[in-house]
């Protein structure tokens, strides 16, 4: 099943990197957001697959 699913990073650069190792379509992407400094992405997936996590709290 899709799902909305999200995360927090504390650099574009990790950003980029999890977009990247996960094969995040732009289409699949809701919204990236940018606040003190912090990124926060919401995007759609599959809710049976657990992505590589390079967030804030890998």
């Amino acid at each position: 099943m899709i799902v909305l699913k999200s995360d927090y990073f504390s650099s574009h650069e990790r950003l980029t990197l999890f977009l990247n190792e996960n094969h995040i379509k732009r289409e699949d992407i809701l919204v990236i957001t940018q606040d003190q400094g912090m990124f926060t992405i919401f995007f759609y997936a599959d809710d049976a697959i657990k992505e590589i996590t390079h967030g804030l709290f890998s």
